[in-house]
């Protein structure tokens, strides 16, 4: 077995109107609204090595065993006012 780091780093840019907040759960979200948003990892996939490939979560089976695999997970988020 090999173990394979996945780093994903996103930067949005959203309205002043969405916060964090600790979720009862105990994790820190992205509140919108009355709804709590969290992250997580989709995999995608496609059968095709053409530039213009279609990557697509449609291969369910595919997609379940990637997420077999993962054995740890870390979702932190940051916010901060731009000037």
């Amino acid at each position: 077995m090999k173990n394979l780091t996945v780093l994903i780093r996103a930067e949005l840019e959203v309205p002043d109107s969405w916060s964090l907040a600790e979720h009862a759960s105990g994790m820190v979200v992205l509140k919108i609204g009355d709804q709590f948003v969290d992250f997580d990892l989709a995999p995608l996939a496609t059968s095709t090595d053409a530039p213009d490939a279609e990557w697509s979560d449609r291969n369910a089976a595919l997609v379940d065993t990637v997420l077999d695999a993962v054995v740890d997970m870390d979702v932190e988020l940051d916010l901060q006012a731009s000037h």
